[in-house]
């Protein structure tokens, strides 16, 4: 379960980062500020749980992966916007 809950925070650390360096396109519209709020709140649960299942150590692992998720997502925007 540990590293199931580390995964989902990674995977959507880097989704929440990759929809927020392309706000230009997505976050036109209502529903693009919605599941942008969605997927960040989703991020911020599963480190409450990470908190509340397995202890402080744990949690704040957590909350750097989101972080660092984050960054990967918009480094890899960033690349591909390069290389076109």
């Amino acid at each position: 379960m540990l590293f199931g809950l580390l995964g989902a925070t990674i995977l959507l650390g880097a989704i929440t980062g990759f929809l927020e360096f392309s706000k230009g396109r997505l976050f036109k519209t209502l529903g693009g500020q919605i599941v942008h709020g969605m997927v960040s709140i989703a991020c911020f649960v599963l480190v409450g749980v990470a908190f509340w299942r397995f202890g402080w150590k744990i949690g704040l692992l957590d909350f750097f992966l989101v972080i660092v998720g984050s960054n990967v997502g918009l480094a890899l925007q960033r690349i591909r916007l390069a290389r076109h």
